[in-house]
């Protein structure tokens, strides 16, 4: 069972390498969520009621053997499998009869809102490209930037210009979370109201006619079903409810989570300002600021960010997968791929090199080399204001030598 699940997770909810990268914690509970709905559906798929009917029926020959309803003295000569079937489809309620299917096709609706915005909108474009950028910053790394090769200068040109003239993965990522929330909302409700006032009160199937009595009945497994054959009634059981109702509580437990996260992300989606990467953006800017200050110069956040303010404030899709990207991996990708794109910033980030000096002691046709640098300001200010931040600086000799060329 384990394995047709993972199997059905695997080609439904699989991801590329660049997806994954930009998948916070939160797409995370949600596949968590959906995977667990599933694998409730494979459970209870074997106890599927219209397949075989679990059903047995007696004839009501007792008075207050079927509650209210009259008895039956004689009897009407109906074939047993026919008032089982005839009393499945009548007097069981549709929740009960199609169960494990409700949660198998809950699931897969949950899959197909996602996998259909990402169609309709071609965000995998922008998310392969973005992806491309940190695969470039990373190759780079240690690299000043005069040294890139012209190739990856004119990769990084081209996939910044394609976010200035296509805006479609922040609306995609807002809208496809609001159809989620709404779906799972009314998919709640739908569990919540109807299937507890099926599984637990058969003969009203109202929620508001269970009693505690029903509630013990069922602990019991005594809840019984009664049924109108043509004016003769019968008594049945044999549907596994309390099974039932177990993994209805699970499976409301589940989209209660899946609601949480998806309300915390259209929270976060509509009010950005509290994630890391905004806090740093805000950080960075009141340094600047506070310098433009000082200088008497302007002080307006496209002077002082530059083409930062551009990228981060102006471009909604870039400040979307930036913000992503440091939810999911932490402030160094995103400051990696914005010194990248912003070479002002870079400038920012890199430390002062304040002399470099070459021993005349040469041993063995080796000699040591001294190299004095200070701190940007921004690390001094900034990176080492921030706990989830610390900085590490490598010094690297180019071209290679024989030996290792990189120092911590």
């Amino acid at each position: 069972m384990a394995m047709l699940g993972s199997a059905l997770m695997g080609g439904l909810m699989s991801h590329s390498d660049a997806e994954k990268v930009f998948r916070p914690w939160w797409d995370a509970i949600e596949d968590f969520v959906i995977y667990g709905l599933i694998m409730l559906g494979l459970i209870v798929s074997p106890t599927t009621i219209f397949n075989g009917t679990p059903l047995y029926c007696t004839l009501c020959t007792q008075p207050g053997q079927c509650g209210s309803a009259p008895n039956t003295t004689t009897d009407p000569g109906y074939h047993i499998y026919f008032v089982k079937s005839y009393c499945t489809h009548k007097a069981l309620g549709k929740f009960t009869l199609y169960f494990p299917y409700i949660l198998l096709i809950s699931a897969l609706i949950l899959v197909g809102i996602e996998r259909l915005f990402k169609k309709v909108f071609k965000t995998n474009i922008q998310v392969e490209g973005f992806y491309s950028l940190l695969l470039t910053s990373k190759k780079i790394d240690g690299v000043d930037g005069e040294d890139m090769n012209m190739e990856d200068t004119v990769h990084t040109v081209e996939v910044r210009q394609s976010f200035n003239h296509s805006s479609s993965f922040f609306p995609s990522y807002l809208v496809r979370t609001i159809f989620e929330f709404i779906f799972g909302l009314l998919l709640t409700f739908y569990m919540l109201f109807t299937g507890i006032g099926e599984l637990i009160n058969w003969n009203t199937l109202n929620l508001q006619d269970i009693s505690v009595d029903d509630l013990v009945d069922l602990k019991m497994d005594n809840l019984r079903v009664f049924c109108d054959v043509h004016g003769d009634f019968y008594e049945c059981a044999g549907v596994p409810t309390q099974f039932y109702l177990y993994v209805l509580i699970i499976a409301l437990v589940l989209l209660l989570v899946y609601l949480l996260t998806t309300f915390i992300t259209i929270i976060w989606l509509l009010c950005p300002c509290n994630s890391k990467l905004a806090k740093f953006m805000t950080s960075y800017r009141s340094q600047l600021e506070s310098a433009a200050i000082a200088q008497g110069a302007d002080t307006s956040s496209r002077v002082l960010l530059g083409e930062l303010h551009d990228i981060y404030y102006e471009n909604r899709d870039l400040r979307l997968l930036l913000d992503l990207l440091s939810v999911s991996s932490g402030l160094a990708s995103p400051i990696r791929v914005m010194a990248l794109l912003d070479k002002e910033f870079c400038k920012q980030c890199k430390p002062n090199i304040a002399a470099v000096e070459r021993s005349n002691l040469i041993v063995n046709g080796e000699s040591d080399i001294t190299l004095e640098f200070s701190e940007s300001s921004m690390a001094r200010n900034i990176f080492s204001q921030m706990d989830a931040l610390s900085c590490l600086y490598t010094v690297q000799i180019l071209p290679r030598t024989d030996k290792d060329s990189m120092e911590v």
